[in-house]
């Protein structure tokens, strides 16, 4: 139960008290809600108690993990366990080390350089499931500029690439994943992202 703040006595027995009262007893119903989902949240375990590759595209997409149908079942839990446990401990080296384990399948080497000011190394290059060209031939018969994505598989132990042409990418493709994890840096800390040729290539303020 959150403690109630003492109200004016002027307002005592009057409209303005008991409006006051409701809804001082809304709030304090919504912060106990909220402390049940968040307790829920800590629970989940994806490893353990995921069984359906369906759920688990589904979750997915929620997560907005990059994923593709081919990876398994496992592959699928841990990512969104290491996404689940990034959001639970936002902010720490070992929360950023398992975001962008699971947003861009790349192993990173986090330091703090000055108070509120946090570099991560990226040990090679991103790799995901899903690669981006746009195509600048147009034909007579259709002179509007493809856009073609090319989505790798594995077939027989081969891996294969197999495009999907498109007019226009879909919402939101053209924006870099960091965008997402740029929203997932607390307030007024300082992000660095830094290549692995020890170049920066980007820089984010929470």
């Amino acid at each position: 139960m959150t403690s109630i703040p003492t109200i004016p006595t002027v307002f005592n027995d009057t409209e303005v008290e008991k409006i006051i009262h409701a809804e001082l007893g809304f709030i304090d119903q919504i912060i106990k809600e909220v402390k049940t989902l968040n307790d829920n949240f800590t629970d989940i375990n994806a490893t353990t108690n995921l069984n359906s590759r369906f759920i688990a595209f589904w979750l997915s997409e929620i997560l907005q993990i990059i994923y593709s149908t081919n990876q398994t079942l496992e592959t699928l839990a841990k990512n969104i366990d290491s996404v689940l446990f990034a959001l639970r401990h936002i902010g720490t080296h070992e929360s950023f080390i398992k975001l962008f384990k699971a947003f861009l399948n790349v192993d990173i080497e986090p330091t703090t350089l000055s108070p509120g000011v946090i570099n991560i190394k990226l040990k090679s290059d991103i790799k995901t499931n899903v690669i981006a060209f746009i195509v600048g031939s147009k034909s007579k018969k259709d002179p509007t500029p493809h856009k073609k994505i090319i989505f790798k598989t594995k077939e027989n132990g081969r891996i294969l690439k197999k495009a999907w042409i498109i007019t226009l990418l879909p919402k939101g493709y053209e924006n870099s994943i960091y965008a997402f994890i740029k929203k997932l840096i607390p307030i007024g800390r300082i992000l660095k992202i830094q290549n692995y040729k020890n170049e920066y290539v980007k820089e984010f303020k929470g």
